[in-house]
């Protein structure tokens, strides 16, 4: 459902039986996203997704914090991601994908994209980048399904994963510091802002759980559901080598794998454009739904690669909590689609569109499994 089908700010019911307002409009969700009247330090008596523990729980997780504190910390973590070096990881990953996209197609003549391509891509390049052993990777999928889901079934499952995450990623990090190498999470461990401050022991655990669980989920999807839109759309064949970079913006635009941000509570009462928040209201962004907003986009559900950069899309957030490691998926999306189709330029779906299935009812949106063939 599109964004001008629904009421603009519905209360809606989330699977915990908690109600709160949803933003569902452009201009609504990126107000909400970057507005400083909108807090992302919930209270136990707010509105939750589901029942039991969950991310909103970490009051060490940036997800979690308000400027200042979380501007400092932002500051000594984007040191670690600049462009300079986002960009010098773009060799290694290239390798991993164009070794994985010639195992699949050695394997052919048809596979699941998803599981033969598309998730072990991601595991396997933030995992290198992080310096997780590669007998270990296995683990964080389970650690992550976890983590990321809202089942209200699942609450004591969320809470153990997230132990034995932490317990993991704190065991990681001191090994790092007595055997320092130079992957990110060294530089990690080594970063500073200009003042030189630095993480303490459990803020920089959170960020390492973070970027694990997200950095692979959430690329991981929209290899998937990109792959997915190319073929039906029967542009994949003509799309250049390497992926262009409008190519790669519309599919984040078209199947973000995100569909929606972190609830929000308005610390005091704000006027949006559909209408008012009072203070104390818990406000959900819908990134899908503002992505697919006829307002912003003339014709959303089309895919159109011409149209990626005139209006920004949110699928990486907006604001202060805009996502540390948007480099890192833009690069890994466009190099795997490039080796993808240079491996196998006739790869096709093998089932009709309607059949593929998709993932529902959660933070990530992806197909379950893709079955093509070339």
């Amino acid at each position: 459902m599109s964004a001008d089908d629904r009421d603009p700010l519905p209360e809606i019911t989330l699977p915990s039986g908690d109600t709160m307002r949803a933003a569902s409009r452009y201009a609504d969700v990126r107000q909400v996203l970057a507005d400083p009247r909108f807090s992302r330090r919930l209270r136990r008596s707010d509105p939750r997704m589901a029942r039991g523990a969950d991310v909103s729980d970490d009051q060490y997780s940036l997800l979690n914090m308000d400027p200042p504190r979380h501007t400092r910390l932002r500051r000594i973590a984007a040191a670690a991601f600049t462009p300079r070096r986002v960009e010098s990881w773009r060799p290694r990953v290239a390798a991993i994908a164009a070794e994985l996209a010639a195992d699949m197609a050695a394997a052919g003549p048809s596979a699941d994209l998803v599981g033969a391509f598309a998730f072990p891509l991601p595991v396997r390049v933030i995992c290198e980048l992080l310096g997780v052993p590669e007998r270990d990777r296995e683990q964080f999928r389970r650690w992550s399904d976890a983590a990321l889901t809202i089942s209200t079934a699942d609450g004591a499952q969320r809470l153990a994963a997230a132990r034995e995450f932490r317990q993991y990623v704190t065991a990681l990090l001191a090994a790092r510091r007595a055997a320092p190498g130079d992957a990110l999470i060294d530089a990690l461990l080594d970063a500073q802002d200009e003042d030189g401050a630095v993480f303490s022991k459990d803020e920089l655990v959170s960020l390492t759980v973070t970027l694990i669980a997200a950095g692979h989920e959430t690329t991981a999807n929209l290899i998937g559901a990109g792959v997915f839109t190319l073929l039906s759309e029967n542009s994949a064949g003509s799309s250049p080598a390497p992926m262009s970079d409008g190519v790669v913006e519309e599919l984040l635009r078209h199947d973000n794998p995100a569909t929606y941000a972190m609830p929000r509570v308005a610390t005091e009462d704000v006027d949006l454009p559909s209408g008012r928040v009072r203070a104390g209201e818990t406000v959900l962004p819908l990134l899908t739904a503002a992505n697919r907003d006829p307002d912003a986009y003339p014709a959303p559900d089309r895919f159109d690669p011409a149209r990626a950069g005139a209006v920004p899309h949110l699928s990486f957030g907006h604001g202060p909590h805009f996502c540390l490691g948007a480099g890192l998926a833009r690069l890994e999306a466009g190099v795997a689609l490039t080796a993808l189709f240079t491996a196998m330029p006739g790869l096709e779906l093998a089932v009709a569109p309607e059949d593929v299935p998709w993932r529902s009812g959660g933070l990530i949106a992806g197909p379950k499994s893709l079955p093509v063939r070339w």
